[in-house]
């Protein structure tokens, strides 16, 4: 079984900060305004799904990733594939 990389303290602020700009304004109970209702044993962000706009905080991380070499070097893999699936949707 492939373990998932943890990913370092210093991109937890980036992650944050993208969760934060995608908030709806809504108050929320399950996050407390953050965007986020906490980190998992990898050090991810747990979105908040009730006031988070998901799809475009992962689109903005996957673009983090690209642009951050020790970050593609971790993860780069994990959304090669997810890029090669649209790929091949697109041209069917």
């Amino acid at each position: 079984m492939e373990t998932t990389p943890r990913l370092p303290d210093e991109h937890l602020a980036k992650a944050k900060e993208l969760a934060a700009g995608q908030r709806s304004g809504k108050n929320c109970k399950l996050c407390y305004n953050r965007g986020y209702q906490g980190t998992d044993q990898n050090n991810m962000l747990v979105l908040c799904p009730k006031c988070v706009d998901t799809d475009t905080v992962g689109k903005q991380w996957r673009e983090y990733v690209r642009d951050t070499p020790a970050l593609t070097e971790m993860y780069g893999d994990y959304f090669d594939e997810d890029e090669e699936d649209t790929e091949e949707a697109d041209e069917s």
